[in-house]
């Protein structure tokens, strides 16, 4: 089964050959946080580093520029893409 990254790669990688996204409905709840990031940042940084990163009280902009910081130095020469999307109050 493919993961959200890979979903979002077919999806997005320009052929116009009928795809459609894979939706998956998340129940999420205030101060839940969602990652959105490219493979310069998960396949670079243990994914141990990357929760301790989110479940921070960092700001999420924070936490997103810590991230692709600790891909860099951590040999990260890909494209390094990553949004932290924090669940608030409505």
């Amino acid at each position: 089964m493919p993961n959200l990254g890979e979903k979002l790669a077919r999806f997005f990688d320009g052929r116009n050959d009928g795809r459609s996204p894979d939706l998956t409905p998340l129940q999420l709840h205030p101060g839940d946080r969602v990652l959105l990031c490219s493979d310069g940042l998960s396949s670079y940084v243990p994914h141990e580093q990357i929760r301790a990163a989110l479940v921070s009280n960092e700001s999420p902009g924070k936490v997103a520029d810590q991230l692709v910081a600790m891909a860099v130095d951590q040999g990260g020469h890909d494209n390094v893409t990553v949004i932290v999307i924090e669940v608030t109050q409505r």
